[in-house]
């Protein structure tokens, strides 16, 4: 139970006043009314038992209100805590594949300002409710499930909001896909099919951001230097670096393009070459958004070839309700004649609140090669965000 202090503190005066004016009743009274005054000295005794517990609940009060107003103190000096989850029922006809629910995502974001121009950022991905299980004995892997993934982790330095300087790793600033694709903000739970193909997922590395404005447009830059795909946060696995740049320019009002760079040779030797171009627009309750990439490879001891690939996805809201549909188009190798995939997706949202949403979704996947056969996938999920991302 909750008491409220003022209430306490009417209570204990009015209390202490009554008190007051029955023991001055009490002299007043003649010696013949015995009776009566016995019953009023039980009732002032009353009064005082009454002012007395109604003193120890405003003491106890007061203690409480320090203690969570301690409590609060400290919690404004710990770490912010948001992120987002999501769990899905998929069902497919794709041979070797079967139709179930997933628990897909579970991902946390630690944000700490350490000081005015300096914070820490970390993203902490557990895919498919990760279990790790070891022998007691010799402490090797028994059993193994889902990912554990530190998708981002980076100490940033901004000392003015049109520039900051990002150390660790971080999101591959590559596109529109690769940097927001959280799901309870994006319509569906199957992502472009060139996500994280032409440019790596993360980077390791260093990152600068500069935005400024030119001719009234707003752009936004970054450029950094990484270690390059395939390496652990432990380090590169070989010298060259991979380096890259993106560019983004709000051109008119809703309309948005950008294009992106990244180079590196790879722990195999081959050097890549990744290009890539998006475009946004934004209109009343209608967006699209689309983004080409494609990337040049240049093994030793093989051809060179080109991998490419394209995406156009359109949403239109209504209410809360949200209908999507997107194009998907990805060609493996510019040297072979049959490897084409093509995906067509439909989906509608419901968005219950700004961070639940409600979806379902259709991908039809079809592809040039007589070795793959065509298969199609439905998925029903909810996802939700918490706090801010």
């Amino acid at each position: 139970m909750v008491f409220r202090s003022d209430s306490l503190a009417m209570k204990l005066v009015k209390g202490t006043a009554c008190s007051i004016l029955l023991a001055g009743a009490l002299s007043a009274l003649p010696a013949s009314a015995e009776e009566p005054i016995e019953e009023l000295k039980r009732e002032v005794e009353g009064l005082k038992q009454e002012n007395q517990e109604i003193k120890r609940r405003m003491e106890a009060f007061e203690a409480e209100d320090e203690e969570t107003k301690h409590g609060l103190s400290i919690l404004t000096r710990l770490v912010e805590v948001s992120g987002y989850a999501d769990a899905e029922y998929s069902f497919t006809d794709r041979d070797g594949e079967d139709s179930g629910f997933r628990l897909r995502h579970l991902s946390l974001f630690f944000t700490k300002e350490i000081q005015k121009e300096w914070k820490l950022f970390t993203e902490v991905e557990f895919e498919d409710a990760p279990r790790i299980e070891s022998e007691r004995s010799t402490d090797e892997v028994k059993s193994s499930q889902g990912t554990i993934f530190i998708e981002q982790m980076y100490i940033e330095y901004h000392p003015r909001l049109d520039w900051d300087l990002r150390l660790g790793r971080f999101l591959t600033p590559a596109g529109i896909w690769s940097i927001y694709h959280y799901p309870p903000y994006v319509t569906t739970q199957t992502s472009p099919i060139i996500y994280k193909v032409i440019f790596p997922e993360v980077s390791d590395g260093i990152q600068l951001r500069n935005s400024f404005t030119l001719k009234d447009s707003a752009l936004d830059t970054q450029v950094y230097l990484a270690n390059g795909s395939g390496n652990s946060g432990n380090g590169d696995r070989n010298e060259s670096k991979g380096a890259g740049a993106r560019i983004n320019a709000d051109l008119l009002a809703g309309l948005s393009t950008g294009l992106s760079w990244y180079r590196e040779e790879d722990n195999g030797g081959v050097l890549r070459n990744s290009y890539g171009a998006h475009l946004l627009y934004a209109r009343s309750a209608f967006r699209i958004q689309a983004e080409y990439q494609a990337r040049t490879n240049a093994p030793d001891s093989s051809p060179d070839f080109v991998d490419s690939g394209w995406y156009a996805q359109a949403e239109y809201d209504m209410g809360k309700w949200t209908l999507a549909a997107r194009y998907d188009w990805y060609d493996p190798s510019s040297e072979a004649d049959n490897d084409l995939w093509v995906r067509y997706t439909g989906a509608i949202n419901y968005h219950f609140a700004h961070n639940v949403t409600g979806k379902i979704e259709f991908n039809r996947n079809e592809f040039d090669d007589s070795s793959e056969d065509a298969y199609s996938q439905g998925i029903m999920a909810i996802a939700v965000a918490i706090g801010d991302l």
